[in-house]
């Protein structure tokens, strides 16, 4: 699997940010405090959703911790490849995890998943 590009349309500090990545190994070389962290958990949010929604801890409960500070929709998408086909997963995180929205398309022929 390789991660090809995401949006942020807002997570944590992120808002309306796009990132492309090229073959190989990719660092992000940024200062403290630029949201290296808070990037990571996005990719992965993309993947399997958010962690600790039961949790009261700001640091434990991801949906609490990674709610964006300037308000908007809370998510964006992620496009990889894998086995030679891209797909597309956009996910919009809601105020609780049975109302947050998730879709995987094929971006070749548009197909969503069923799953």
């Amino acid at each position: 699997m390789k991660i090809l590009s995401c949006h942020i349309e807002n997570f944590g500090k992120f808002h309306d940010y796009s990132k492309s990545f090229s073959d190989g190994a990719n660092m992000i070389c940024e200062e403290n405090g630029w949201g290296k962290s808070t990037f990571a958990a996005f990719i992965r949010t993309m993947f399997y959703g958010l962690e600790g929604d039961r949790k009261r801890n700001i640091e434990e409960n991801e949906r609490k911790r990674y709610k964006p500070w300037q308000g908007g929709v809370f998510g964006g998408q992620l496009v990889f490849e894998m086995q030679g086909k891209k797909y597309l997963i956009s996910r919009v995180f809601k105020d609780k995890e049975a109302n947050d929205e998730f879709e995987l398309r094929d971006c070749v022929n548009g197909f969503k998943s069923c799953r």
